[in-house]
């Protein structure tokens, strides 16, 4: 239900709130067409990831359901869900350049710290990831190997 709840928010955000957004944009910052264009791709993208990174959770949470989790299948997802929220890091990071701009223009320059810290969450969700994925991958090798034992 969580993952739903949250894709709903995040569907909820594309489809009402960016074009809003960048509409409010495109009127307040005329002078930057090439960084507003890339921000959108970014944004859109950094979404699509989303869904990519939820989807191979939610096969996760089947193999675990299915008492399967110690398996390629969950080792490949794991792997999938830290390239995802990695693209998604490297999105917030092609933000910083026009959030620069903004503050600059707006002379607020904690708006620059407050969007580089929420670029770098992505990337410790990614190195949580890879400590996951070694974990499961160490417990799939003790797994075969005790299986073999007996």
């Amino acid at each position: 239900m969580a993952l739903i709840a949250i894709g709903i928010i995040v569907l909820f955000f594309c489809a009402l709130v960016f074009p809003n957004v960048l509409i409010k944009l495109s009127y307040t910052y005329p002078k930057i067409v090439l960084t507003r264009y890339l921000f959108t791709g970014c944004l859109y993208l950094s979404a699509i990831l989303f869904y990519i990174a939820e989807g191979y959770a939610y096969r996760i949470l089947q193999l675990i359901d299915r008492d399967n989790v110690f398996s390629g299948q969950a080792l490949h997802a794991i792997k999938q869900i830290k390239y995802a929220v990695g693209g998604m890091g490297v999105c917030y990071l092609l933000f910083l350049p026009m959030i620069y701009w903004v503050a600059d223009v707006e002379d607020a320059p904690g708006m620059i710290i407050i969007m580089t810290v929420i670029a770098m969450i992505p990337f410790v969700v990614a190195v949580f990831a890879a400590i996951l994925e070694k974990l499961l991958q160490k417990a799939t090798q003790l797994k075969v190997e005790s299986q073999y034992t007996v």
